[in-house]
């Protein structure tokens, strides 16, 4: 208890700004388990893109804060989410990305079948007889898949698990209004990936939000430190914080030389970039030509399962002329979060020992980190560790 005790002493420094959050949160199993009910399923998080699943019919499961969760899309386009969960014995409806075949998703344990909007349509020989009768339509109703609260906004499919978080465009409105000149309506497709990181989540968060790492651990994206000289910190909300970088990467980058098309908003000759974490597991970057998503679902205090979800902007983005420069983009984003990758995770085994929580983050460079800490400590602590 008096470890406990220390280790929630020390992150009500960091909220407290008095110090950086102990090595022990990145970690300790006690932690990882207090932040799922404290952070996750209260609210809203992100759990994939609609990326995942591009056409109807298509099928994306997920684990994330203890839940199987399955994606669907339906033959109207609608991306629904529901629990992983045949309503019969409570098998697992899908264990890999695949397409319902017939339009159908089947149980593989006793063929009971479903809708791609959750309806229960079959079952084989429900009541033990030859004929082909069913449940009564009463019974049918009650049946189906059981459907999550959940939303898709710039193509992120948040759900809520506990059904009672306050409306999301209430919740998302401030980023809403910071990200509107990137328009949503222009967003492409461009790829969408999947990562195993071997770190902890939080260390991913803040790692997307260091500007200053960039030049350094990423030079081929060009432009040195000129982008990075001129970062502003952004505070959205309690739960949104982020950054600017009014000039993109600064000259040398190529963003200017870039023949993708811009978002219209933007004008035609603005670099300006933004990245945001929406706690507690999106991220968010906007460029003049592009759109990144990153989804973390932790899976352990040291591994998370990622989504990494492209996007460029126009139908003049898709034309067959600008197939190299489509792929090339591909290609660089993947460069950058391999290498980001295996920083993490030698960031897990250092930075996770006691003696990281004697970091020295820079003032000049690291308040978008600190802020985001501060965020996550606010809402641990709103929840604290169970007593034993």
């Amino acid at each position: 208890m008096a470890a406990r005790e220390s280790i929630l002493d020390e992150i009500r420094r960091c909220r407290d700004r008095g110090s950086v959050l102990p090595g022990s949160v990145y970690r300790d199993p006690e932690i990882f388990e207090a932040e799922i009910e404290a952070l996750f399923r209260p609210g809203w998080m992100g759990v994939a893109c609609g990326q995942n699943v591009p056409e109807p019919g298509d099928l994306f499961p997920v684990q994330i804060a203890g839940h199987a969760l399955l994606l669907t899309r339906d033959r109207e386009g609608e991306v629904r989410v529901f629990y992983n969960l045949c309503r019969h014995r409570g098998a697992l409806l899908a264990s890999e990305p695949c397409r319902a075949q017939g339009g159908r998703i089947v149980c593989p344990y006793h063929g009971w079948s479903f809708g791609l909007d959750g309806r229960f349509e079959s079952a084989p020989h429900f009541d033990r007889t030859d004929a082909a009768a069913g449940p009564s339509d009463a019974d049918r109703a009650d049946l189906g898949l059981i459907p999550l609260r959940s939303t898709v906004w710039r193509d992120i499919v948040f759900v809520n698990l506990s059904g009672d978080a306050p409306p999301f465009d209430a919740f998302i409105a401030p980023l809403e209004e910071r990200v509107r000149p990137w328009t949503a309506a222009e967003l492409r497709d461009l790829s969408s990936v999947e990562y195993e990181i071997e770190a902890n989540w939080k260390l991913a968060a803040e790692n997307f939000l260091d500007a200053y790492h960039l030049p350094i651990a990423h030079p081929e994206i060009g432009g040195g430190f000129s982008g990075a000289l001129l970062l502003e910190d952004l505070e959205i909300s309690g739960d949104i914080v982020g950054l600017a970088m009014p000039q993109g990467y600064g000259p040398g980058s190529g963003q200017l030389e870039s023949p993708l098309p811009r978002f219209s908003g933007l004008g035609e000759e603005r670099q300006h970039l933004e990245a945001f974490v929406i706690l507690p597991n999106t991220l968010l970057i906007v460029e003049p030509d592009i759109q990144q998503v990153i989804v973390l679902r932790p899976r352990s205090p040291g591994f998370t399962e990622e989504t990494l979800a492209s996007y460029v902007v126009s139908d003049a983005s898709q034309r067959k002329d600008l197939a190299s420069e489509r792929a090339e983009l591909h290609q660089s984003v993947l460069l950058v979060n391999d290498q980001d990758a295996a920083l993490l995770a030698g960031l897990q085994q250092s930075r996770s020992m006691d003696v990281g929580g004697r970091t020295r983050p820079s003032p000049s460079w690291d308040e978008t980190i600190l802020r985001f800490q501060r965020a996550w400590a606010n809402r641990l602590l709103g929840r604290p560790l169970r007593a034993t």
